[in-house]
C-alpha cells in the first residue's frame, strides 16, 4: 500500500534499520535477506533524498532527518500495532500474548511474583518477559520495546499515562546475631557501622536512600555495592553490616533468613511504584486486562504499617547462621 507515493512497507524496515543502526540485524530482526533490507533502504534514500544512515568509523549514524523520524515512525507502528491486535471481547484465559515487563527486582518479588502466580490460572496460555530496570528504560518505553515500566513516582517517564499501584518505606535488616544497642538500631550506629548497598548499570543508578543520603551532612560507609536487592541477605550474613531496603522486601527477608528487621534511624520519605504504558497502547485490550490484574494484586498487599517480623524457625538458623 502507498500513501503520498511512500510503500508503506518500508517504514518497518526504517523503524528496524534506525533502531537497530545496521542493515544486517534489521534484516535478522525482519527475517528479510540482507540484500533485501539493503534494497528497501535504497528505496527510502531515494525517496527521502537523504542518506538517513551514514557510516561513521566503523559504525552507522543517523542522519538528522532520520533522528526527526525515529519517534514518528515508531509512534505510527505502535498505533497499528494496537489496531492489528485488537479482538472483540478479549480473551485471556485463551490469549498466547507475550507481555514484556521493565521493572525493578525489588518490585519483581514484592509484586510481580503474585501476578505472575494469578496469571498462571486466569490466563496460562500468556507469557511474560520480567527485565531488570535499566537506564535506558525511557527509551524503552517510547519505542514500544516494552509495553509496562513498573518505577517510583520520582522517575516516570513524562509523556506516557501512569498510574499508583502501592506505596513503601524503608526499613534496615541485619544479621540476627548483630547486637543492637537498646534492642533498638540507633543513628549513631547506623552512620558508624558498615554498609551493603544496591546499585544497577555499573553504579549508573542507584537507589533513591542512597541517592538522598549522600546530599546531607553525614554519609554511609557501603563496604559492599551489590548488583540488584536479591543478593543482599547473602552480604549481610556473618556481618555486622546493615542494609536499608524498601520495608516490604525487607520484610520478605527477614523471613527468608536469619536477619533481623529493624526501623530506619534516619527520615527518609517513603515512596510509590507506579505502573506506566504507551501513550498509544492505552486502549489494547490485552494490556488493559493485564493493568487490571496489576492493581488487583497491589491492592491486596498488606500495609506497610501492618508488616510484622517474623523470626526465622529454629531449623533456619543453623548451618547459615553459623556460616
Amino acid at each position: 500500500m502507498r500513501f503520498n507515493k511512500l510503500d508503506l512497507n518500508l517504514l518497518v524496515v526504517l523503524d528496524a534499520v534506525l533502531t537497530t543502526r545496521s542493515v544486517s540485524r534489521a534484516a535478522e530482526r525482519l527475517y528479510l535477506s540482507q540484500p533485501a533490507t539493503s534494497l528497501s533502504l535504497s528505496r527510502l534514500r531515494e525517496y527521502f533524498e537523504d542518506e538517513l544512515l551514514v557510516p561513521v568509523g566503523k559504525t552507522q549514524v543517523p542522519t538528522a532527518l532520520a533522528n526527526e523520524l525515529m519517534k514518528p515512525v515508531r509512534d505510527v507502528l505502535l498505533q497499528l500495532q494496537t489496531i492489528t491486535r485488537a479482538r472483540p471481547g478479549f480473551d485471556p484465559a485463551t490469549s498466547t500474548r507475550r507481555f514484556t515487563i521493565e521493572s525493578s527486582d525489588y518490585v519483581i518479588s514484592v509484586l510481580l511474583s503474585e501476578v505472575v502466580r494469578r496469571a498462571a490460572t486466569l490466563a496460562p496460555l500468556m507469557q511474560f518477559d520480567l527485565r531488570a530496570m535499566s537506564p535506558q528504560m525511557r527509551e524503552h518505553l517510547d519505542s514500544g520495546e516494552i509495553e509496562l515500566l513498573i518505577s517510583p513516582d520520582f522517575a516516570i517517564v513524562p509523556g506516557h499515562p501512569s498510574e499508583p499501584l502501592f506505596e513503601d518505606t524503608f526499613s534496615c535488616l541485619l544479621c540476627l546475631d548483630q547486637p543492637v544497642k537498646g534492642k533498638r538500631l540507633g543513628a549513631e550506629q547506623y552512620f558508624e557501622s558498615a554498609h551493603v548497598g544496591i546499585e544497577w548499570a555499573g553504579g549508573r543508578r542507584v537507589t533513591f536512600d542512597a541517592r538522598l543520603i549522600s546530599t546531607g551532612r553525614r554519609t554511609r560507609r557501603q563496604d559492599v555495592i551489590a548488583p540488584n536487592f536479591t543478593l543482599v541477605p547473602e552480604l549481610l550474613l556473618g556481618t555486622a553490616r546493615i542494609a536499608t531496603l524498601p520495608t516490604r522486601l525487607a520484610h520478605q527477608m527477614a523471613r527468608r533468613f536469619p536477619l533481623q528487621l529493624q526501623p530506619c534511624p534516619i527520615e527518609i520519605p517513603g515512596f510509590t511504584e507506579k505502573l506506566q504504558w504507551h501513550k498509544h497502547q492505552d486502549r489494547d485490550p490485552a494490556i488493559v486486562w493485564l493493568r487490571s490484574l496489576l492493581r488487583e494484586t497491589a491492592q491486596s498487599l498488606p500495609e506497610v504499617k501492618s508488616l510484622k517480623v517474623a523470626r526465622p524457625a529454629a531449623r533456619s538458623a543453623s548451618p547459615r547462621r553459623r556460616a
